[in-house]
């Protein structure tokens, strides 16, 4: 079989969406398919959409593979008679995060009308799919409460299978690993260092789509009397990162009511490390239990200050958490055997 992944991206922004595709390629081939990607530059600046989803519809690749799986939005505008998408999320500013200070986009009727135009394409070209899948439960619930179309099944997309992520002593640090944004608020996890153990280090890793974001966050460190026990790393390589959570005492994944668990929760979890989460964190909720392989605790600084207080101070708990964390890939099935052949069934 032919198979054809087509996804969007953002020119120089690598993330989730990029992985899954380069993932999901190296899979296929592996189990034997004729596989290649359809990369599609795209600007996420919502006036500009509409424009660039009118365009995607006017490309027909169906006499190129034998199944199109669509994976970030719009893609799934592609004309293909048997096309299925893995869906990963919305353009969230149209949906969910409507009306939240999240979404830039106003409440105006000029707003208005490119979100309905952006829900409306989706429904319509989503409806063609002979599947539709989510990555997670909480997009699947918003697939369905949003466009009417309830996904065949949820796919959790694992790591690669040559990964570097493995178990390593438990350090004196905790590592958030994930992209620079205010949606993914760095910013209380720099406030929760205030009401730490002062021997409690924290481990920033990723770049932002600002540029000048990491300076921002390094200045907030500054002003509230952190900063010598905080470490901004930028860009790492998966070595890196790999080498700095198995050497964590555990991991957090903080994101305001994201789509799935993020593929730092995944790293730890292979890590066998325990992540902490927020009870408004999302996806990350689907897999992460209080004391069973991770804390999740309120948004509030002096909340996530005690949970990582605690991983810090009692490692032999956190250790239990880590194997419990490990053990919970395959009780979701995460894992690509069964994603590969869903999508391709």
């Amino acid at each position: 079989m032919k198979v054809l992944i087509a996804s969007t991206f953002v020119p120089f922004i690598r993330g989730g969406a990029t992985k899954i595709v380069e993932d999901l390629h190296r899979e296929l081939l592996r189990r034997g398919f004729e596989s290649d990607t359809l990369l599609i530059p795209f600007d996420s600046h919502w006036p500009n959409i509409a424009e660039q989803t009118a365009a995607l519809r006017l490309l027909d690749v169906g006499d190129r593979a034998d199944r199109l799986i669509a994976i970030r939005t719009p893609a799934y505008a592609l004309r293909h008679p048997n096309k299925v998408a893995w869906f990963i999320h919305h353009h969230r500013e149209a949906y969910d995060l409507w009306g939240t200070p999240w979404s830039g986009m106003p409440d105006t009727e000029f707003g208005r009308h490119h979100r309905d135009m952006m829900r409306r394409s989706d429904e319509i070209y989503l409806r063609e799919c002979h599947r539709v899948f989510a990555n997670s439960r909480i997009v699947a619930n918003r697939v369905l409460e949003f466009n009417g179309i309830r996904p065949r099944a949820i796919l959790y997309p694992p790591l690669e299978c040559d990964h570097p992520f493995r178990p390593g002593p438990f350090g004196d640090c905790i590592l958030y690993v994930s992209r620079l944004n205010a949606i993914k608020r760095q910013g209380l996890a720099l406030e929760a260092m205030r009401h730490t153990e002062p021997d409690v280090k924290l481990i920033i890793a990723g770049t932002g789509d600002d540029p000048g974001y990491q300076s921002k966050l390094e200045a907030e460190a500054r002003e509230i009397g952190v900063a010598e026990r905080v470490r901004f790393t930028g860009w790492i390589s998966d070595a890196e990162k790999a080498a700095l959570t198995a050497g964590c005492c555990g991991a957090l994944y903080l994101a305001f009511d994201e789509d799935s668990y993020g593929y730092s929760t995944l790293e730890a979890f292979h890590a066998r490390k325990p992540v902490i989460t927020l009870t408004d964190s999302g996806g990350s909720l689907e897999v992460i239990r209080d004391g069973h392989n991770g804390l999740v605790c309120e948004p509030e600084p002096e909340a996530l200050a005690e949970a990582m207080n605690r991983l810090w101070r009692d490692r032999v708990d956190g250790a239990r958490m880590g194997e419990n964390a490990h053990a919970t890939l395959a009780e979701f099935g995460i894992d690509w055997d069964r994603i590969i052949e869903r999508l391709t069934a």
